[in-house]
């Protein structure tokens, strides 16, 4: 004969269950299952209807654009971007449409990764909101007053174009030409992509082959924006051919003379190329000092360094 469990035991038996369950979870299993029931209050609570994706990222279609170029892996992704906590504060925001924040779609490209796992479905001209849970931000890290540990957030992403690497290359190109002529510079042009300005002319030796080199250098932007200096007393020393400097610093340096100034103008392939993008961007110092990525330049980013050659063995 069938035997039937009452309801209330039924239900018991479900309770004892989860509460096996909850006692057996570790800690990363607790953050993950607070994270998504975080998010998805506060979907219900703004009847958004969002959808869930593999890696535990919600998406939001605002604007759709079947038209569009679709990303695809190594492709040059630009953006424009809001960044928001769950609980509303503003993290940052890039609306420049005529500089969008770029980056190589690929693996590992992008922080945080839930955005770099999710991009990928996005075509030109669309607009994605993404609630991105603190698993696939920043987990416990936190930044000054921007966001605490294990802060969940809401992404606003329009992808406003794709290029080929060569494409961006090519606008990089125009825009150092760009930045000559509008500030009256004479500058010598090599079929590498480097611009070369001689500001003083040195009186020693030119480095050779494997040269011991020391030098001081500013890096920046074309903006004028300091990426990085060395400090008085304090220069680098390398070896030439030794592939510990950017190839269009190396090749700069040895169009001088012991003694020279220089000033070596180059697009980003002849710099540090796509490296990785960090979204908020102030993120980005904290994580170099901390040895978490390399280098400070961010991706496709033309610069320009001051040299004075100190000595050339």
């Amino acid at each position: 004969m069938k035997r039937y469990i009452p309801f209330f035991l039924n239900t018991l038996i479900a309770i004892l269950i989860l509460q096996g369950c909850l006692m057996g979870e570790t800690e990363q299993e607790k953050r993950i299952r607070k994270d998504d029931e975080a998010i998805e209050s506060y979907l219900q609570e703004h009847n958004i209807h969002a959808e869930l994706s593999s890696s535990g990222v919600h998406y939001e279609v605002l604007e759709e654009n079947s038209q569009g170029k679709q990303i695809k892996a190594d492709h040059v992704a630009g953006i424009l971007y809001t960044m928001k906590r769950l609980d509303g504060k503003s993290v940052e925001s890039h609306d420049d449409r005529q500089h969008p924040l770029r980056f190589s779609y690929s693996r590992n490209a992008l922080i945080p990764a839930g955005l770099n796992y999710e991009i990928g479905r996005m075509k030109a001209g669309e607009t994605v909101r993404f609630y991105i849970p603190s698993y696939q931000a920043f987990n416990n890290y936190n930044h000054d007053n921007l966001f605490p540990p294990y802060t969940n957030f809401i992404m606003e992403v329009e992808l406003v174009e794709v290029k080929t690497e060569e494409e961006v290359y090519e606008q990089e190109v125009d825009s150092i030409q760009s930045f000559i002529k509008y500030n009256g510079i004479e500058a010598e042009s090599y079929p590498n992509g480097l611009y070369y300005v001689e500001v003083e002319e040195g009186s020693g030796a030119a480095p050779k082959g494997n040269s011991l080199v020391k030098f001081h250098f500013t890096r920046k932007y074309l903006d004028g924006t300091v990426i990085e200096s060395t400090e008085e007393g304090d220069p680098v020393q390398e070896y030439l051919n030794s592939n510990r400097l950017v190839r269009g610093l190396e090749e700069g340096i040895k169009l001088m003379k012991e003694g020279g100034k220089a000033e070596l103008i180059m697009p980003s392939k002849m710099a540090f190329g796509k490296s990785i993008q960090v979204i908020p961007q102030q993120v980005r110092e904290d994580w170099v000092k901390e040895d978490q990525i390399n280098p400070l330049v961010k991706p496709y980013s033309p610069v320009i360094y001051e040299v004075e050659l100190l000595s050339v063995n």
